[in-house]
């Protein structure tokens, strides 16, 4: 089973921290070599998305929400996006667009992480951006609080991934260990009393870094 997009994200933006970690050693040089001789770090991930696409005529809008949560008491949040868009001979044109996250409590979002068989996010305003769009480009078009919810199935069979590695630099190493899974999923999304049908997928996931400087 493919790893969602979603899935692919958030290991994304795991890599992307342990990249800034790397660099920011680097940076310390030498006085990286007075720093603890082991540093280590652990976080655990969870979460889950789902999207939903309906057309009317040329016209479609694409509605996306995510949650995701380090945890067990870690940072949270939710995000929503939707897109609207006319599908032409010359190819798609952006009609406009909403776009916004929020911080929420861990306990706003729970989830199975042994089976991945269900989740769901409790009733959570986010504000978001509105943007209107035509072939030229993109403007800003105020804001305005949504209030969504979201409950999640777990289809199919688990997906797991892992990843391993290793960089040097200076008087240090640092030891990279990422594994979890993913499991496609159906949802129910509710944006503003409005109940949409849509797909997506639930993970967990696990990062260890460890540094060591001689």
């Amino acid at each position: 089973m493919r790893v969602h997009l979603f899935t692919r994200r958030v290991i994304g933006r795991a890599l992307s921290a342990i990249a800034a970690t790397a660099v920011a050693f680097a940076v310390l040089g030498s006085s990286a070599l007075a720093a603890p001789p082991v540093v280590r770090d652990h976080t655990a991930s969870s979460g889950g998305a789902a999207s939903n696409t309906v057309c009317v005529g040329t016209v479609c809008t694409t509605t996306s929400l995510f949650a995701i949560v380090d945890n067990p008491d870690g940072p949270a949040q939710a995000c929503l996006d939707i897109s609207s868009y006319d599908k032409t001979e010359m190819g798609f044109v952006p009609l406009g667009y909403e776009t916004g996250c929020t911080p929420i409590a861990p306990s706003s979002f729970s989830i199975d992480t042994k089976d991945l068989t269900t989740a769901s996010l409790a009733p959570t305003a986010i504000l978001v951006q509105a943007f209107t769009c035509n072939s030229t480009g993109c403007t800003p078009a105020g804001t305005r609080t949504a209030l969504v919810s979201a409950t999640y199935t777990g289809v199919g069979g688990l997906a797991t991934f892992r990843s391993n590695s290793k960089s040097t630099f200076g008087g240090c190493s640092m030891y990279f260990v990422g594994k979890g899974s993913s499991r496609e999923a159906t949802a129910t999304l509710t944006i503003d009393s409005r109940s949409l049908d849509a797909l997506g997928s639930l993970f967990t996931s696990t990062q260890k870094i460890k540094v060591l400087c001689h």
